[in-house]
């Protein structure tokens, strides 16, 4: 696959990851601001962590160098796999928050490989969401090594084409 198609595979990549963020958090973040309470920051964050990666691929599409872009949604990506695992063990899904579970949050009894196998097991929509976010990550990974400053001077190269 070349450099184009490695484009386009991240593009639909990282809209999937957006895709399914919008999905379980847009939902949610509407309950949250209908009750008037935010009980979990995941909804706000995923809402506008998938407007930023849309803003990403924007403007990659829209010419500008997509180093800087491939390295943020990098982080990002790493930040959704660590995000989740850290919310299912050390931060007890949410018992930091005044009102959140407490003691009751957390996987005591449970070792984090064996905690992230049961959530995934029983999660299909986090199981695909850690699918996405892990390729994403792999393919900007990739497009991030092997970017080419010569690429960044010509703008007519970081148009996709058909070749």
């Amino acid at each position: 696959m070349n450099r184009t198609g490695l484009h386009y595979l991240a593009g639909a990549l990282a809209l999937a990851v957006a895709a399914v963020h919008l999905y379980w958090g847009f939902p949610r973040l509407v309950t949250q601001i209908e009750i008037g309470m935010v009980h979990d920051p995941r909804p706000i964050t995923f809402v506008l962590s998938s407007v930023l990666i849309i803003f990403g691929i924007t403007r990659i599409l829209d010419g500008h160098d997509p180093k800087q872009i491939y390295l943020f949604g990098m982080v990002l990506m790493a930040t959704y796999i660590v995000g989740y695992a850290a919310w299912h063990t050390v931060l007890g899904h949410g018992a930091f928050w005044p009102w959140g579970p407490g003691e009751m949050g957390g996987h005591h009894d449970t070792g984090f490989i064996e905690t992230m196998v049961s959530h995934l097991a029983v999660e299909t929509t986090a199981l695909i969401s850690k699918i996405l976010e892990t390729a994403t990550l792999i393919v900007l990974g990739i497009l991030y090594v092997t970017y080419d400053e010569a690429e960044a001077e010509s703008p007519t190269a970081r148009i996709p084409t058909n070749s």
